[in-house]
């Protein structure tokens, strides 16, 4: 048994230096980890820039406007700087505390900043150990569930905390790619519905006409016999919220006579478009204006050296549409948690849910 230590010890050069301490215990420092105050927030905000798994569903302004209640459990280390984090918005349903993404917020997770940690060994430990020790600090609730996004840090520390992890997907056009490579990799349909709506000379315009798009996507809806699970005045302080941000941009195609074809709401962050709402006029059904508006803003992301993502897409109703685009299917990871036995039973329910729920949660991507 002790053959294999033996050899090493013997193999290692004498005049090599002497072995130092595991680097990963550098970051065996004190570190403080609770529910930032207000005042915090703009550190956080500075945490999901510096930080690769930051998205803009992580920032403060989004979370204040998009959630019926949230905290944000943060890291400080031992010098008091902010190194880790993970929203936690909160609604009540059913006499139940979710602990869930809110409305038009795909993505969520833990944040981690990986500025000051060199080498793969000590940047996986960062993240495990940071990741255990938030996700040991989220209590008190009945169901957890969360869509980490393809940018999502190492989740292990989180599997040891008792948490799950599943695999889902999403399609993403890289930034690297060109318009031409866009365009070689579509499927001869889409291409030729995108060269008939440049042909119709459908007039696209650009972040005016919300009243537009809250009334395509609500026959968008209709047309499927649902109802938006978001309301008309949710999406006006949605969109107010993130194009005071500078962060939202909103497409309308029209026809020579000014009647509107179809419409598009995209967010961004530094590193990703994502598409968030979007819909379609029924009586135009035979105007592409879908694939116009959709075009315009993947030009406009890459061209600004952001990756597109397809929000949404792993939905079996709507995934030819956005494969077909040519995008890659990415990795995302839903992190779920019960706990609760009642919320072991609405976990349950919510991964048994009818035909008609993912019909609905399919509408606003379509």
């Amino acid at each position: 048994m002790n053959a294999p230590t033996q050899a090493v010890t013997e193999m290692r050069n004498p005049s090599a230096p002497p072995i130092q301490k595991p680097a990963l215990q550098k970051f065996q420092e004190k570190a403080s980890c609770r529910i930032l105050t207000g005042e915090e927030y703009p550190d956080w905000d500075e945490l999901v820039d510096r930080s690769p798994h930051g998205t803009i569903f992580h920032y403060s302004w989004w979370l204040q406007t998009s959630a019926a209640e949230f905290k944000i459990l943060g890291i400080r280390d031992d010098r008091g700087k902010l190194i880790a984090g993970l929203p936690i918005p909160s609604q009540r349903r059913l006499g139940l505390k979710l602990l869930h993404s809110p409305l038009l917020t795909p993505f969520l997770g833990p944040v981690f900043d990986l500025s000051g940690v060199d080498g793969v060994c000590d940047r996986l430990y960062f993240m495990r150990s940071h990741g255990e020790l938030l996700a040991k600090n989220v209590k008190s609730f009945d169901s957890f569930r969360y869509i980490a996004g393809a940018c999502a840090p190492d989740l292990q520390g989180f599997l040891w905390a008792g948490f799950h992890v599943e695999l889902g997907y999403t399609f993403r056009i890289p930034s690297t790619c060109s318009l031409d490579q866009i365009t070689a990799g579509m499927t001869r349909t889409h291409l030729q519905k995108l060269k008939k709506a440049l042909r119709l000379n459908l007039k696209v315009t650009r972040d005016e006409g919300l009243e537009v798009l809250i009334q395509l996507n609500r026959k968008t809806y209709e047309r499927q016999q649902l109802n938006p699970a978001y309301s008309p005045d949710f999406l006006r302080r949605l969109w107010n919220a993130a194009h005071s941000q500078e962060r939202a941009h909103l497409y309308i195609a029209r026809t020579s006579d000014d009647t509107p074809s179809a419409a598009l709401l995209t967010v961004h962050d530094k590193r990703t478009t994502y598409q968030i709402v979007s819909g379609v006029n029924p009586e135009l059904q035979n105007v592409p204006g879908a694939y116009l508006v959709l075009w315009h803003a993947l030009q406009e992301a890459i061209l600004a050296g952001r990756d597109f993502d397809f929000e949404g897409s792993a939905l079996r109703g709507v995934e030819p549409f956005y494969r077909r685009w040519g995008a890659g299917a990415v990795p995302t990871w839903r992190i779920n948690k019960a706990g609760s036995w009642r919320g072991e039973l609405f976990q349950f329910a919510l991964r048994r849910r009818s035909v008609a729920d993912l019909q609905q949660a399919a509408a606003s991507s379509v």
